[in-house]
């Protein structure tokens, strides 16, 4: 079924760059244009296809959230498809809306690993009715602090964090052209959209694919299970320096896809500031603190509260009481090196309470690399190498040690080690419109059990834009 519905997608969007390709050149996609200077309205497309497989690995045992091993004959496909559109209002002011489709559950039944191989497959679940949904709907408004204001335009390109995210950091779509200014967005979106930006690894339709090393794996950021939510964002930006804040909507539960209407007592808080300390090799350095208030469950009482009634496993549900906190930091450094352009991230989250929206990572270190291939022959194809090592807090691994599952993870046991993904990847630019990437992943100690494992994964990537 997913086979055939990424053929029909995939149809209808190659039909869709030939219709853009023969409109006005002077932008992607269909263009409602009052001059060559002033564009007023765009819409795009992304479409992004994922097929993995995991050959045979060590499996000793499996539990209600282990990583499957079907063996390399059971591949997997992921497809992702985003309709984005932006209307300008007025001076510094414009509007979204990006309607969107996800289907495929991911390798290995999309779960058992932290840092899963697959960041697509957050979109999607077993849960989840893969039916079209409205990805992003906000109003953004720059109010310029210079004097000289600019006005809202498009600036058109691919962006570094794909077509699908129009607020991405610097590289918005529509941007006021002052260094000096206020941003308020206002709607819904994702929160990666705008913190703990990383054009090495950031972008799963063009580089790495795995969770952790397109985002901190440890901030565990406000979202429902396809990773959008609803809030505000204020921008202050003052030439290198700019600040963010965001406070945003939790979900009910645990990975869940309705958001908790208790305000007061469920919501996030985000704060991040960037200094671009070097712009001519792009030297950015980010410092992210955020603050969770969901109706979390506690691992430390899940424990006791096995211990006293002698259940046979702490169950972390069972806790969940409202107005819990969970709170981390996060620390993210990037630049070029000469031909070849780095990151390094690390984060680290209090692991008291359960993980809630993002995945179950406590403690992160991950870096990379990537190199346009100049060396064969081709300027535009890249070539991204990354990897991540994960941890739990204590009372969370003993959490899983005595046989508790999480919403990502849970064998049933655990033989603790830390978690560690390598990740390679080779995106060749096959025509304007579409790309092609191989990726190779390997995983030692999945769902941090050193019982089994390693897990080599192999995918094949398809994407699609005007």
């Amino acid at each position: 079924m997913i086979l055939r519905k990424t053929a029909c997608v995939l149809g209808l969007l190659v039909g869709l760059s030939s219709v853009a390709g023969a409109q006005d050149g002077s932008a992607e996609g269909g263009v409602s244009a009052e001059s060559d200077h002033h564009i007023r309205f765009d819409w795009g497309y992304q479409a992004t296809v994922i097929t993995q497989t995991a050959p045979v690995f060590a499996s000793p045992y499996m539990g209600p959230r282990s990583f499957a091993d079907e063996g390399s004959s059971r591949a997997s496909t992921t497809l992702t498809t985003t309709l984005y559109t932006g209307l300008v209002l007025w001076q510094g002011a414009w509007v979204s809306v990006q309607p969107e489709f996800a289907a495929g559950l991911g390798v290995g039944g999309g779960q058992g690993i932290a840092a899963y191989v697959n960041q697509d497959a957050v979109k999607s679940g077993n849960s989840i009715k893969q039916t079209p949904y409205l990805a992003r709907v906000f109003i953004h408004q720059d109010i310029s602090l210079g004097s000289n204001p600019g006005e809202a335009e498009f600036e058109g390109g691919d962006g570094n964090r794909d077509l699908d995210a129009f607020v991405a950091d610097s590289n918005s779509h529509f941007e006021s052209g002052a260094k000096q200014r206020l941003e308020i967005t206002l709607g819904k979106f994702s929160l990666p959209d705008f913190f703990d930006s990383n054009e090495v690894a950031g972008d799963v339709h063009h580089r790495l694919m795995n969770w952790a090393l397109v985002n901190n794996g440890s901030w565990d950021y406000s979202a429902d299970a396809r990773g959008y939510t609803w809030g505000i964002v204020l921008g202050l930006f003052e030439g290198p320096i700019s600040a963010r804040l965001a406070l945003t909507a939790m979900p009910s539960e645990a990975n869940g896809i309705q958001f908790d209407k208790a305000l007061s007592e469920a919501h996030a808080e985000n704060a991040e500031f960037s200094w671009e300390f070097n712009a001519s090799k792009k030297g950015v350095l980010r410092l992210l603190a955020w603050q969770n208030h969901a109706r979390m469950g506690s691992y430390e009482e899940a424990l006791r509260s096995a211990s006293e009634s002698g259940d046979a496993a702490p169950d972390i549900t069972a806790s969940r009481h409202p107005g819990r906190t969970k709170r981390g930091v996060g620390v993210n450094i990037g630049g070029d090196l000469g031909e070849w352009s780095a990151f390094l991230r690390t984060g680290w989250s209090d692991g008291k309470n359960e993980s809630f929206a993002y995945t179950e990572i406590d403690r992160t270190v991950s870096l990379g690399v990537a190199h346009a291939a100049n060396f064969l022959g081709r300027p535009k194809d890249t070539l991204v190498m990354g990897f991540v090592a994960s941890g739990l807090s204590s009372l969370h691994r003993r959490y899983l040690a005595a046989g508790g599952i999480g919403f990502q993870i849970g064998d049933g046991r655990l033989n603790y080690a830390c978690e560690q993904v390598l990740e390679g990847n080779y995106n060749a630019q096959v025509t304007r419109n579409v790309s092609l990437a191989i990726d190779v992943q390997r995983v030692w100690n999945p769902g941090y059990n050193h019982d089994r494992g390693p897990i080599s994964v192999y995918g094949v990537r398809i994407h699609l834009h005007p």
